[in-house]
């Protein structure tokens, strides 16, 4: 997957190296991106089939390319953050400089439009029968012209200063350096055992892992973190009742997002199939949740019942018991006389 090149040169010399064009582009995505830029993952055993023909690499030198491009890229955000701060700088500067002399300017104007409308009034109106006639609303916003003083055309100012159109430039250029670095080191994060890639990257043959102790470390690695991650899934769930479900469909979404860095590689079935276990294990959790919620409502409907019974049954013997201690009285008074 190629990112589309960018025909329009950039602007400010501070985003003119060829690295930061793809960054440049309306339409950026940082998992293309990494596609494009990055090798396809070459897996022993001829497991592997890579979206870029004869472009395959093996795991030590991809490792060794991504570092790479992550070290300029970090180099790249650093030297634009320093340009961005002293430009920011440079502004609020200049912001200050600015407001001195529009206050001055508009001293000078205040002192000009009482000269022309108090002390040379009688002056004026030698020559301009009627005087000036200035606005009503905020005479002093701008400057009469001498042919028409009763009528100022607004001059127009929608062109944009050049340090402000370089300032977004290079804050859109750090935003989305910074989001392919957070993509970088989520994908990064995300290990996969070796096996479920062996077992989903073809249909014909079946591959064992390969023996080794940095094998079984990757192995045992990536099955801890598949198991963390079914176990975050399950306690969105679990741990809040009501809003549980919309949370673990967020975290399921954005591991879906970022399944599609290794969209076209030998690990794109397996990640796929992995997140769709995610789904199946979040819809159970909530089919258990909600069992759990109505056996409790069942519960308490019983015990209540069983309570108003014991109450109700309490009263009935109460009244029996009363009307036998009676009888006994009468009769042990009966037997006294």
């Amino acid at each position: 997957m190629a990112v589309a090149e960018d025909k329009t040169a950039p602007k400010a010399s501070h985003v003119s190296d060829p690295a930061l064009t793809p960054f440049l582009q309306q339409r950026f995505d940082p998992a293309e991106y990494l596609n494009a830029t990055l090798p396809s993952l070459s897996l022993p055993g001829g497991a592997s089939r890579p979206l870029k023909s004869g472009n395959a690499a093996s795991l030590a030198h991809l490792s060794s390319q991504t570092q790479d491009l992550l070290s300029q890229l970090n180099a790249h955000t650093t030297r634009l953050s320093a340009i961005l701060t002293q430009l920011t700088d440079d502004i609020l500067r200049g912001g200050a400089r600015l407001a001195y002399e529009v206050e001055v300017l508009r001293g000078e104007t205040i002192g000009l439009t009482e000269t022309l409308t108090d002390d040379l009034k009688d002056d004026i109106e030698k020559f301009l029968p009627g005087g000036i006639m200035l606005p009503d609303k905020q005479p002093t916003e701008s400057l009469k012209s001498p042919t028409s003083p009763t009528h100022v055309d607004p001059q127009p100012s929608d062109t944009t200063p050049d340090y402000l159109s370089d300032l977004r430039t290079l804050t859109t250029v750090r935003t989305r350096l910074e989001s392919v670095i957070k993509v970088f080191g989520e994908a990064m994060h995300w290990t996969l055992p070796p096996s479920e890639v062996s077992l989903t990257s073809s249909l014909i043959s079946v591959s064992a892992p390969e023996p080794g102790a940095d094998n079984a470390s990757r192995e045992e690695k990536g099955r801890e973190f598949a198991a963390s991650l079914r176990s975050e899934i399950s306690d969105l769930i679990t741990g809040d009742p009501d809003a549980g479900r919309e949370k673990a469909e967020t975290r399921i979404q954005a591991l879906r997002d970022l399944a599609t860095v290794w969209k076209g590689t030998a690990e794109e079935k397996a990640r796929g199939k992995f997140v769709e276990g995610l789904v199946k294990l979040a819809e159970d959790r909530q089919s258990d949740v909600e069992r759990s919620r109505e056996r409790g409502q069942q519960q308490s409907e019983r015990s209540g019942s069983s309570v108003q019974k014991a109450q109700t049954s309490a009263v009935q013997q109460q009244k029996s018991g009363g009307g036998f201690l009676e009888n006994l009285q009468r009769i042990r008074g009966f037997v006294e006389q």
